[in-house]
């Protein structure tokens, strides 16, 4: 296949909110989600979109488009309805009766938290409960394209992105949490949320816990040193994670009101153990080498265990109030 050709592939295949299968030209093939790419270089998530891929571009020898584009079919179904719709933040899928309140995290470990706040759960990747008279659905998707899948298949009236965060404020520390006013990728694209939730959101959270509102920044990579972090902060930006972007994006294709809150682990002058530069679905393994590296080594480990032992339930008091509210303001918004 041409070079030209693989070039035009790999352009769809970035603009593309599926997943894609990479033929290499050694026969192997890898199926994931393209997230960037380069001159010579393609960047991937693999298809439990945990593991970062590098491909070069000479390596490879064809892109099949083997996933379906789950945010093009719901923006498709919005077009045919948008003559019908009212605000931006009505969902694509019409009757609003029973339609859950989806949370989106990235971690197992931080899907753990919501589903004590479920009282249910967790089954594999999903906890299932309710929250007052509202139907909750958690799930840990991963980074990247996860969002787009879990959105169409569960066709929610409100979707929340949380979990951990590293702060580019230096007046934010462990268990604080940051409201997203706005995310934006490291391209500079952004997305601002819907004043209704933010107003929401600000009333039910006054008084209880510490909230900051700026803009959230999602990276591709996690930012694991007082260095990266100061390289990424800017005037209003608040904090950086790898997927509230992601979340944000695929709810605006559908049509669907969001909210990004994301608690902080890590503050802007404090690093993050080496091993969690990687990203694993889970850390036990990669921990527990960790801790094996000396007296420095498993002090570092057990200052991270406590942060996220502060953020968890922060995180976890401020779902309690938050989404009953939150799934309140879907309905009234959906009837609308």
């Amino acid at each position: 296949m041409s070079d030209a050709r693989i070039t035009e592939l790999i352009e769809r295949a970035f603009d593309y909110r599926g997943y894609v299968t990479v033929s290499r030209r050694d026969g192997s093939k890898l199926v994931g989600f393209v997230y960037d790419r380069g001159p010579a270089h393609v960047e991937m998530f693999d298809e439990r979109a945990v593991t970062h891929i590098r491909i070069a571009i000479e390596e490879i020898a064809d892109v099949a488009f083997t996933g379906e584009d789950s945010a093009a079919k719901a923006q498709q179904s919005w077009e045919r309805r948008r003559g019908s719709l009212e605000p931006r933040e009505t969902s694509a899928w019409g009757d609003w009766a029973d339609r859950p309140t989806l949370i989106l995290v990235a971690l197992p470990l931080e899907l753990r938290g919501v589903a004590r706040v479920l009282g249910s759960e967790m089954r594999g990747d999903v906890a299932r409960g309710r929250l007052g008279d509202d139907r909750v659905i958690a799930c840990a998707v991963g980074v990247g394209g996860g969002a787009a899948h879990v959105i169409a298949a569960e066709q929610p009236r409100l979707v929340v992105s949380c979990g951990f965060s590293g702060a580019l404020d230096a007046s934010l520390g462990p268990g604080d949490l940051v409201l997203g006013s706005s995310v934006c990728d490291e391209s500079g694209e952004s997305f601002t949320a819907a004043a209704s939730v933010l107003r929401i959101t600000r009333q039910a959270l006054a008084g209880q816990v510490r909230v900051a509102e700026g803009e959230l920044l999602c990276a591709t990579r996690v930012a694991t040193t007082r260095e990266d972090k100061r390289m990424l902060a800017r005037p209003g930006r608040l904090a950086v994670d790898l997927e509230s972007w992601a979340a944000a994006c695929a709810a605006e294709q559908a049509g669907i009101p969001w909210l990004a809150l994301r608690v902080v682990l890590d503050p802007l002058d404090v690093d993050l153990p080496a091993f969690t530069r990687e990203l694993h679905r889970r850390y036990l393994g990669s921990a527990l080498r960790h801790a094996l590296g000396g007296p420095r080594a498993a002090i570092e480990l057990t200052r991270l265990g406590l942060r996220a032992r502060t953020a968890n339930r922060s995180l976890e008091r401020a779902l309690r109030r938050l989404v009953p509210v939150l799934g309140a303001l879907g309905r009234r918004e959906g009837r609308t």
